[in-house]
C-alpha cells in the first residue's frame, strides 16, 4: 500500500531518508490504515519492519513523534502548494477552494494519519498556519475578535462541510464551498475601521 511517496521525503538536512527509516514509515502507514494510533506499539512496528527497536529510537522518540512528523509533512505540502497565499486577503473564496483542492491529492494519506483520536488535528494545524499567514499580511487585525471568529468559522466550517459530505462530487462540493466562503467573507478591508 503506497499512500506516500517515500522517495519525496527528506530528512532535515535535505538528504534522502535511510532505507531503515523508509521501512519504519511504510510499516507505520500500513499499520495505521488498520489500527488507531493508540494501538500501535514500537515493538510490533519493529517486528513488522524487521528492524531493532534501537533503529526506531534513532529516528523517533515514540509512535506519536513519528505520526506528528508525517502529519506535518502532509500539512506543509498542502500549504506549499498555494500559488498565491495572499489570496486569503484578496480572494477568500478562491483561497478556501485552494485549501480543499490541495488536500485532494493526499486524501488517502490524510484519512490514515488524521483518523480516530487524530481527526481534529488537520483543521487545527491548518487554522494555526492560515491564521499566522493572515496576521502577517494584516497585523492590525491580530487580537480582533471579529477577524479571529471569521477565520475559525471559515476554516472549520469549510473543512467539516467538505468532510461530512463525501457522497457528493468532490469538485462540485469544493467549488460550492468556495463560493459560500467568498460570499460570507468578501476580500478583507485594508483599514480596521472599514469593518
Amino acid at each position: 500500500m503506497a499512500v506516500i511517496d517515500l522517495k519525496e521525503l527528506r530528512g532535515k538536512d535535505g538528504k534522502k531518508l535511510p532505507k531503515s527509516q523508509r521501512y519504519i514509515i511504510e510499516t507505520f502507514l500500513s499499520m495505521r490504515a488498520q489500527l488507531p494510533l493508540e494501538k500501535i506499539t514500537v515493538v510490533e512496528l519493529c517486528r513488522r519492519a524487521d528492524i531493532n527497536k534501537s533503529t526506531f529510537y534513532a529516528y523517533y522518540h515514540d509512535i506519536y513523534a513519528l505520526s506528528e512528523m508525517l502529519q506535518t509533512e502532509v500539512i506543509q505540502k498542502i500549504i506549499d502548494s498555494f500559488d498565491d497565499p495572499d489570496e486569503i486577503i484578496s480572494d477568500p473564496g478562491k483561497y478556501t477552494m485552494d485549501v480543499l483542492m490541495n488536500c485532494e491529492p493526499d486524501t488517502e494519506l490524510i484519512r490514515i494519519l488524521f483518523s480516530g483520536s487524530q481527526s481534529s488535528l488537520l483543521p487545527q494545524r491548518l487554522e494555526k498556519i492560515i491564521r499566522e499567514q493572515f496576521y502577517k499580511a494584516k497585523p492590525q487585525h491580530r487580537g480582533d475578535m471579529k477577524h479571529a471568529l471569521m477565520l475559525s468559522y471559515k476554516i472549520y466550517g469549510a473543512y467539516y462541510a467538505f468532510e461530512n459530505n463525501r457522497q457528493f462530487d468532490r469538485t462540485e462540493a469544493i467549488t460550492f464551498i468556495g463560493q459560500m466562503a467568498g460570499a460570507f467573507c468578501p476580500p478583507w478591508p485594508d483599514r480596521k475601521d472599514a469593518q
